[in-house]
């Protein structure tokens, strides 16, 4: 049993980690053209702006382009999440795209159809 809890802690620290886990900073990961508007706090629902240690592990991070933080947080959590095309927001006049998918980690920007107000979002483990 200690053979195994080893190997496993010898895996689970030589894989490697999501940019945003490694590299809290939101400067560094921040796409060119966007604000930072914060990660999600899953244990309270509230957006964070400052990182904290309890924030590692899951992680849904916000940005805004044209338009308010507020407004980019709330239909990030509006959005469904489905197979089927195209990916939207519940209730809004959004065209979402996703850029990046990897296994437990997902890049999505919609924008505002007939406007240039956009949001993105990263999510992963």
């Amino acid at each position: 049993m200690k053979r195994f809890a080893l190997v496993s802690l010898l895996f689970a620290v030589t894989l490697p980690a999501p940019a945003i886990a490694a590299d809290p900073d939101p400067h560094k990961f921040t796409p060119p053209g966007y604000e930072f508007c914060g990660w999600q706090n899953f244990a309270t629902g509230g957006w964070e702006m400052q990182w904290r240690d309890d924030l590692a592990g899951a992680y849904l991070v916000a940005f805004a382009a044209g338009m308010s933080c507020h407004a980019a947080r709330r239909n990030v959590v509006r959005m469904r999440n489905s197979k089927i095309r195209p990916y939207r927001p519940l209730r809004t006049g959004y065209r979402c795209r996703r850029l990046a998918t990897a296994h437990e980690f997902s890049d999505v920007r919609c924008t505002k159809i007939g406007a240039t107000a956009k949001f993105r979002f990263q999510t992963g483990a």
